[in-house]
């Protein structure tokens, strides 16, 4: 089943995430749960006379890149949630159901006890569905298959993993095998039930993977998994009637001139806890659709156009302490694809003449971090993105706040026939103070010959400029004050 090859392996690294309308300029909109507003400007703070504003933005500013760094270096090695070890359990864990349902399927067997495994010990069919792995099930431990192909997995059982490497033996002139890896491991699963296959023919196809808990291992190396039992759904409209059963392959499909209207995979909730860390992925929606077209010599080509990405994740992590939300939507509005991608003669994507698909993308990230082990930094951070013509993507609102004090961002950048950025600006603000950058093609802010980057306005007056001067930002202001990003 190539085309819905779906694990809860796959779904596990959305965890690492986590850690468009009218014919020329539809849009999506929605304000679902991973769709924040676009952010609005802060409201003025008039106590400030004008230069102190200007003088407090560009403070603010310079807090903002050091708390940046902060964060990155904090962050350094936050994503290193398993140690090898553990990562190498888990994908072994998710082989399991994987291997015990090809070997149902293939043998024409509705159910494995524990001690119908024990018994396949020796078994040569058995031992290459399972690959390098050995089980020794215990007592309660099942796996079912039902006649329409729902496979599911309940009990314990230990996991014996040999992996070997070749080698050269010059005595014989042969490689040999050796022991490369040796583990043993005790695994849990509980409610684990895989319905991504059917063995009924169908234009809209429905289907589920999940399970309540997966335990992996014993005290310090335990991983734990949490989700539900169907905590992953997946959809998929054709344009006529398939069997999306194990040996379903969407070229296949498509050699036979049967496209792909919609398809649509959701994750509810998934939740990894492992040393002193948790991660959880929620509203994790992922959506594509076939564009296709018949050539010169009569072949169907078909091309399948990723249209929505969401999800927020959450992490908390005792060191670095942290604790913060991650929510992302990169959306494309599904009918302008439809309407306006197309494949050229030769097989190639490309937008119609004078049109564009309409798309908006969002990020914003809540929560803390601790700086130096001593130091939290609050995190609260929102970019909202749209496209507003085939050559122009906008910056709608960004807002940063550190330490109470907000930066508002706006901006546009500019595309060239390939869709390369060739020019961004932005106008960076708080209160009434304001400063216009310029980046080139290369994501280098522009400079004059003096090095100056911008002026430092506050209501339509000029309080200083901003320098680069070798890589060395300052800004100097009407009063002869410097400030040094």
């Amino acid at each position: 089943m190539k085309f819905f090859k779906l694990s809860a392996l796959a779904l596990a690294s959305t965890l690492a995430l986590a850690g468009c309308g009218d014919d020329n300029n539809s849009s999506s909109s929605g304000n679902g749960t991973n769709t924040p507003d676009v952010p609005v400007k802060p409201p003025v703070d008039n106590s400030l006379s004008e230069i102190e504003q200007a003088k407090e933005m560009i403070r603010t500013a310079k807090l903002f890149v050091s708390d940046n760094k902060a964060v990155t270096d904090a962050y350094e090695d936050v994503s290193d949630i398993l140690t090898e070890k553990q990562d190498t359990r888990l994908g072994y864990t998710f082989d399991i159901p994987s291997d015990l349902k090809y070997y149902m399927e293939e043998n024409d067997v509705s159910q494995l006890t524990a001690a119908d495994i024990l018994a396949l010990a020796n078994d040569a069919k058995f031992e290459v569905a399972l690959g390098n792995i050995t089980l020794t099930p215990e007592n309660g431990f099942v796996a079912t298959l039902s006649t329409d192909g729902k496979f599911t997995l309940n009990g314990t059982t230990k996991v014996d993993v040999e992996e070997y490497d070749y080698v050269y033996n010059p005595q014989t002139g042969l490689y040999d095998p050796v022991i490369d890896n040796k583990d043993v491991f005790t695994v849990v699963f509980d409610g684990y039930e895989d319905a991504l296959s059917s063995n009924t023919s169908t234009d809209n196809f429905n289907g589920s993977l999940g399970f309540k808990s997966i335990n992996i291992g014993t005290d310090t190396d335990t991983v734990t998994l949490n989700s539900s039992t169907k905590g992953a759904t997946v959809s998929g409209q054709f344009s006529d009637k398939v069997m999306v059963n194990d040996e379903f392959d969407i070229n296949d499909a498509n050699r036979e001139g049967i496209t792909l209207e919609k398809a649509v995979i959701k994750l509810s909730s998934l939740k990894l806890t492992a040393n002193d860390s948790v991660i959880e992925a929620k509203d994790f929606e992922f959506a594509a659709l076939d564009v296709s077209r018949k050539l010169a010599d009569n072949s169907l080509v078909v091309r399948t156009i990723p249209y929505k990405f969401a999800i927020t994740g959450k992490m908390t992590k005792q060191k670095p302490m942290t604790d913060v939300e991650i929510t992302l939507n990169a959306t494309a509005n599904d009918a302008d694809i439809k309407k306006f991608i197309i494949i050229d003669e030769v097989g190639d994507i490309e937008e119609a003449a004078n049109k564009y698909v309409g798309m908006e993308i969002v990020l914003a990230i809540k929560g803390k971090v601790t700086k130096e082990s001593t130091t939290t930094i609050p995190l609260d951070f929102q970019a909202n993105l749209k496209r507003t013509a085939r050559n122009v993507i906008e910056l709608q609102g960004l807002t940063a706040s550190v330490e109470g004090k907000k930066l508002f961002v706006t901006g546009k950048s500019s595309l060239d026939n390939n869709y390369d950025v060739v020019s961004t600006q932005f106008t960076v603000e708080q209160n009434k103070a304001s400063i216009k950058l310029n980046v080139d093609a290369n994501g280098d802010f522009i400079k004059d010959k003096m090095g100056k980057l911008g002026d430092i306005m506050v209501n339509g007056k000029d309080y200083g400029d901003l320098m680069d001067n070798d890589g060395k930002v300052t800004a100097k202001f009407t009063d002869n004050i410097l400030i040094i990003l």
